[in-house]
Parts: structure tokens; sequence; C-alpha cells
């Protein structure tokens, strides 16, 4: 019988992170590659309902909310990367 060498996690890219940020962020796929899903779900979750509430100020804010938070996460990214990569298990 052989043996079935799954692979490990693997080390997340900072360069990644910021190309998802810049196509995504408002959805927060950026959060969800650096392991942060129930954040991204909530930034999704967030700009999804505010796009039939654009025209109230509802949407509005929304969009504001996910936008700031985008923003704050442009300066975030670096370190939720280093953290999520030194919870790795190292690889002898």
């Amino acid at each position: 019988m052989h043996a079935v060498v799954l692979p490990g996690p693997r080390r997340k890219s900072v360069g990644l992170a910021y190309l998802l940020w810049a196509l995504f962020g408002l959805f927060g796929l950026h959060r969800l590659y650096l392991g942060r899903g129930l954040s991204a779900a909530g930034m999704a979750a967030i700009t999804l309902l505010s796009v039939p509430l654009i025209w109230s100020g509802l949407g509005l804010l929304g969009f504001v909310t996910t936008g700031t938070w985008a923003l704050a996460d442009a300066l975030l990214i670096p370190s939720m990367a280093r953290e999520t990569n030194e919870a790795l298990p190292a690889i002898a």
C-alpha cells in the first residue's frame, strides 16, 4: 500500500493579497485569502446588501463602510499575511 502525502498549507503572498484587494477589495476576497473568512463574509454581505439600497442612505452608508474598511486593509495586509504565515507549521 502506498502512502499518500497531501500538500500542507501554503505560505500567503502579500503581492497576491494586494492584487485581490485592488480587484475585489469591497467584497473582502483578500481577507478570505489571508484566512479571515468571517470578516470576509461580513464585507461581502455589507457590499451585496448595499447594491439594491444604493439610492437610499443605507446603501451609501454600506459602501462608505466597506470602502473605509478596504482602505484600512491596505495598511493591514502585510501584518495579516505575516500572522497567517507564522501560524503555518514549519516544514522540516
